[in-house]
């Protein structure tokens, strides 16, 4: 049995209204009333739109794995540090095992389950399940994974929505479901804004981002209280199966560096060091941050959306902000003007295809918009470079180095050069 180490961070919210438990089947999605996700934003249905890439002279798009569950979303992909075979990840708790295929070597085939985490991950909320994951980087030799998940508790309350970092043992190849164990419970009371990746950056140190906490601008200010954990992305150390302290103090389990974030979906780190964090916004802006990895920032939020000071009426007039020495601004945003929603974080590109090298490429929910940001003269520019007809719940990368598309009916797709 390993050391527990346990660490529960309360964040009081008070709320005045509950949200109902929301099913994957529902035939009409609703906005929680106690959190609405964006207003006049709606959960589309699970429909197939396929992968069409026809906006581009240079990529295709093609199937690379279909889940038979149709109610399954895939939203990860990890390379097996030891074996060739690659590990998919569903929000409902469940790890696909996939290898090349011998006869269709462009294609993966099942191979079996690395295991069932459904019976501890809450999918209450359709932003709920189990959000990130991560080899140890001594896996050779601890066999053991780090996990980030939505604690299964009770739909019919609003009050339980708590965000877990845990690890586990794989055995045989799978996870036992018996061997995890919490690191950190972090306590939030609405089901939005979760955050939830986690990725490893060397040294035994993981990057780890959390939601603002839910509900619609901020609405206890979590953005910009560096006294609680949520709208962050947190530094820990965990090596031979243990949260190590991340300083002088031991019982500091994990720091802040970066805050004033609302919802990082994803983020990654490019070879020279930089941090690229993709951030959900609120009704008007999307946003992409870029910052030396442990250069400890401040993005602004819930002051800023984007560039803009925050309208919390709900427009999306406001005029650019001035500077704020205390704010580190995006360095491209997007607005919801040409129906773009959400944006979905990816990669730093340098693998894939070729027509997509040297550049961050991240992605929009509603519209299946795909776009590149390189260095141009000095400058960050972003380039749409494809537009596909379904959407985007994330990005994965192939057994083989292929870019691969989530999509949010649950077809995984992959996109090539032509």
């Amino acid at each position: 049995m390993y050391q527990s180490r346990i660490v529960l961070l309360s964040i009081l919210v008070f709320t005045s209204s509950l949200a109902g438990c929301f099913s994957e089947q529902n035939e009409e999605h609703k906005e929680d009333e106690e959190e609405p996700t964006k207003p006049g934003f709606s959960w589309p249905e699970q429909v197939e739109a396929g992968c069409d890439a026809s906006s581009s002279n240079v990529l295709k798009c093609r199937p690379y794995y279909d889940i038979e569950d149709e109610s399954e979303h895939a939203v990860l992909t990890l390379r097996h540090p030891i074996s060739d075979s690659l590990w998919v990840v569903s929000l409902e708790g469940h790890i696909l095992i996939l290898e090349n295929d011998d006869e269709y070597p462009k294609l993966p085939t099942l191979v079996g389950r690395a295991g069932d985490l459904s019976s501890i991950v809450s999918r209450c909320h359709y932003e709920q399940g189990l959000l990130g994951m991560a080899f140890d980087q001594d896996f050779i030799n601890t066999s053991m994974i780090l996990l980030v998940y939505n604690e299964d508790k009770t739909c019919e309350s609003a009050n339980n929505s708590n965000i877990v970092l845990a690890h586990a043992k794989v055995e045989n190849n799978s996870i036992n479901i018996d061997t995890v164990e919490k690191l950190i419970e972090v306590n939030k009371t609405k089901r939005n804004h979760n955050g939830g990746h986690i990725l490893p950056i060397g040294n035994h140190q993981y990057l780890w981002s959390i939601g603002d906490g839910g509900g619609s601008f901020d609405p206890n200010g979590n953005g910009q209280n560096k006294s609680n954990i949520l709208g962050t992305i947190q530094l820990i150390n965990y090596r031979d199966g243990e949260l190590l302290s991340v300083d002088n103090d031991s019982s500091n389990y994990s720091q802040t560096l970066h805050y004033g974030l609302r919802n990082s979906w994803r983020f990654d780190v490019d070879p020279s060091g930089n941090l690229w964090i993709a951030d959900v916004g609120q009704n008007c802006f999307e946003e992409i941050n870029m910052v030396p990895l442990f250069q400890s920032s401040n993005f602004g939020w819930s002051e800023r959306e984007g560039f803009h000071e925050l309208d919390r009426e709900g427009g999306c007039d406001s005029e650019i902000a001035e500077k704020n020495p205390e704010f580190t601004d995006p360095i491209i945003e997007y607005s919801h003007e040409n129906g773009d929603c959400s944006v979905t974080g990816g990669y730093w590109m340098d693998w894939g295809p070729d027509s997509l090298r040297d550049g961050y490429l991240y992605g929009d929910f509603c519209t299946g918009n795909i776009w590149l940001i390189q260095n141009s003269g000095g400058e960050w520019v972003s380039q749409n470079i494809v537009q596909l007809e379904t959407m985007i719940v994330g990005f994965g990368r192939g057994i083989n180095d292929e870019l691969l598309i989530f999509s949010w009916s649950g077809t995984i797709y992959q996109l090539d050069d032509i």
